[in-house]
């Protein structure tokens, strides 16, 4: 209930046993003469419901809770239960009404949504609460629920629909670019004692920056290892360093932002010296057996068979993703959806900081995220509507076709990680079975047991891509 309904239940006294309190709160309230209700569908899941309840509920539910509490109230004066009913009344009846009407409000909501089926997805606003206070013991309860349910999806169909299935043929020029990327994880940066530093050198600097004549904390490094290119430092050091020889001395001028991490370097401007000790100059390993045994493999053409093998492999599980994710794409836009609102803005409000704290990372600007603002809160938004669709209309499949999540599920899931990782099958188990786990596991295995009835029904239109465009459907998939 809201924190409104509440007020009256500051002055509860302390005399209640605990124990005996919270037996009392497990038994199901029961009702001298049904509640009424007048239930309006407002549009996007939500509900207004008017509620009333007799006066002769309030009397049971209160007279109940004074028996109750002269039983265990501790009265100075008087031994444990032994305090005239007239007493605990006097003393105790506004505090015991209050939580009377409390009890009987949440009873009703609870009979309300059960009687109409109905899923709230948070606990109801209630309106009227501040009408309850002075109101005539004679008279009815009366107040409004406002609430909203999970979100309703007519499904399209999902079986034997067409989906499009990108497919990547693996090519010698693939095999070929792996290979070249290896070699440059496996290079060694070799002093090159001539020439001037150019992209993709490592360049040995000593630097010491300055504001106003005063060094600053972090300004300042000894043999710093600066891959040139790279970025990691202000464009004026690239600038600087373009072109460098060793020995050379050279200064630049850095401007901080306005909007620096740096509350004592924000919009200031800082003076660098910078001293080139040793320019190095990457080398590759040749492509030959020698390297494919650093690898290891035996020789160059056991490597490339490899590499392809990963490749196709890889290439085989994009396809699919990319698939499986358009036939989601299909069928949710073929169902039709209603929406709560709060759903939304809380998992919209949820996407946008994750972007938000990812742009950060990458160190762009807080000016810049600010500007962009309207364009990543739609793109938030968006988001979060596709994820609340496919997860529902998943959902939907999985009561159609009476998918349930079994014992055998999460055996079966236990050993697919236990092949994985190498662990111990016991801990394995234990972990899927932890009470923060056990939800986020049947959640998976339930979409997976969905995705399997649209796949193998499904009718394949092969479509064949280049690695970007695969790359790009991968990036959606992500997304």
């Amino acid at each position: 209930m809201s924190d409104n309904q509440n007020t009256e239940l500051d002055e509860t006294p302390e005399v209640i046993d605990a124990e005996t309190q919270h037996a009392h709160d497990e038994e199901e309230l029961k009702f001298q003469e049904e509640p009424q209700f007048v239930v309006e569908y407002k549009g996007e899941c939500a509900y207004e419901v008017k509620c009333t309840i007799a006066a002769v509920n309030e009397k049971a539910q209160a007279g109940e809770m004074l028996d109750e509490l002269q039983d265990d109230a501790q009265i100075p004066g008087f031994r444990r239960g032994r305090a005239p009913r007239r007493l605990i009344e006097n003393k105790f009846s506004k505090v015991i009404r209050g939580e009377a009407v409390q009890k009987l409000i949440s009873a009703a909501f609870k009979k309300m949504v059960a009687a109409e089926k109905l899923t709230p997805i948070h606990l109801p606003d209630v309106d009227g609460l501040e009408n309850l206070k002075d109101r005539d013991a004679d008279q009815p309860i009366e107040c409004t629920f406002k609430f909203e349910v999970t979100p309703r999806c007519e499904l399209g169909q999902y079986r034997g629909i067409q989906v499009e299935r990108p497919v990547l043929k693996v090519a010698a020029e693939d095999v070929d670019r792996v290979l070249e990327s290896m070699r440059d994880r496996f290079s060694v940066y070799e002093s090159s004692a001539d020439g001037a530093a150019a992209e993709g050198d490592q360049v040995i600097i000593d630097f010491k920056g300055e504001i106003d004549g005063k060094e600053f904390a972090g300004g300042s490094a000894e043999a710093y290892p600066y891959i040139l290119g790279s970025k990691r430092f202000f464009q004026q050091f690239e600038e600087a360093l373009q072109g460098a020889t060793t020995g050379a001395d050279l200064t630049c001028d850095v401007p901080f932002p306005a909007e620096y991490s740096n509350a004592d370097l924000a919009g200031k401007t800082a003076q660098f010296t910078i001293k080139v000790q040793e320019i190095k100059r990457k080398k590759l390993p040749a492509l030959d057996d020698d390297f494919a045994k650093q690898t290891g493999e035996e020789d160059l053409a056991a490597l490339r068979t490899r590499v392809e093998g990963e490749l196709r492999d890889r290439a085989g599980e994009q396809s699919r993703n990319a698939a499986e994710s358009n036939a989601l794409k299909t069928i949710v836009e073929t169902s039709t959806f209603e929406l709560p609102k709060s759903m939304v803005a809380s998992s919209a409000e949820e996407y946008y900081q994750q972007e938000v704290r990812r742009l950060a990372s990458m160190r762009v600007p807080a000016a810049i995220i600010a500007e962009g603002e309207a364009d990543i809160r739609k793109g938030a938004e968006e988001t979060a509507i596709r994820g609340i669709k496919t997860f529902f209309a998943l959902r939907e499949i999985g009561e159609a076709e009476g998918i349930e999540v079994t014992d055998a599920d999460f055996e079966k899931e236990a050993e697919e990680i236990q092949g994985r990782t190498g662990a111990d099958m016991e801990v394995v188990s234990r972990y899927l079975r932890t009470a923060e786990r056990q939800d986020e596991y049947a959640d998976r295995i339930y979409r997976r047991k969905a995705l399997a009835v649209i796949m193998e029904t499904a009718t394949f239109i092969d479509k064949e891509v280049t690695p970007e465009e695969m790359e790009q459907e991968d990036g959606q998939e992500d997304a």
